[in-house]
């Protein structure tokens, strides 16, 4: 009868824990400061985006706001890019780009909410990275503004 009682409060505590939901299988990502190379600043982003993981092939809605201190946000050239890398820093695919629809001067906050195209393939470990900036001479790359990083898995 002892083994029984035994028994019978060891499974309750099992289906106890078992019905615990588990935090560190669903994380929320966290952006923090870009990296900065060379001696220039680049200003710090906050950003917030809608799930706590990206699912593949799903749109994925992004609140970004901030203030830029050097430079000025200027309408129609000014980009918002949101990019997608591996742990060594590729892109997984191509960046999701937009254009700023006002121009807000430097020392002002600004907001801007969207949703991005559909979620690309990611691996288990990747990189999502926010920027603002203008484009560099024509080419698809920018002279980054601001910025903010997550780092997944």
């Amino acid at each position: 009868m002892k083994n029984f009682i035994f028994a019978s409060i060891l499974f309750v505590l099992l289906l106890t824990v078992n019905a615990v939901p588990h935090q560190l299988n669903k994380r929320a990502i966290t952006f923090g400061p870009c990296p900065t190379k060379g001696t220039g600043s680049i200003d710090p982003l906050n950003v917030t985006i809608g799930s706590d993981t990206p699912k593949p092939g799903t749109s994925e809605s992004f609140s970004i706001s901030g203030t830029l201190t050097k430079k000025n946000i200027v309408q129609n050239i000014t980009l918002l890019e949101i990019a997608y890398k591996d742990k060594h820093g590729q892109l997984i695919a191509d960046p999701y780009n937009q254009t700023f629809t006002d121009s807000i001067n430097a020392g002002n906050d600004f907001n801007a909410s969207l949703a991005v195209f559909p979620t690309p393939e990611l691996p288990d470990s990747y990189n999502l990275e926010v920027m603002v900036g203008d484009p560099l001479n024509g080419t698809t790359r920018l002279n980054i503004f601001a910025c903010a990083l997550a780092t997944v898995g």
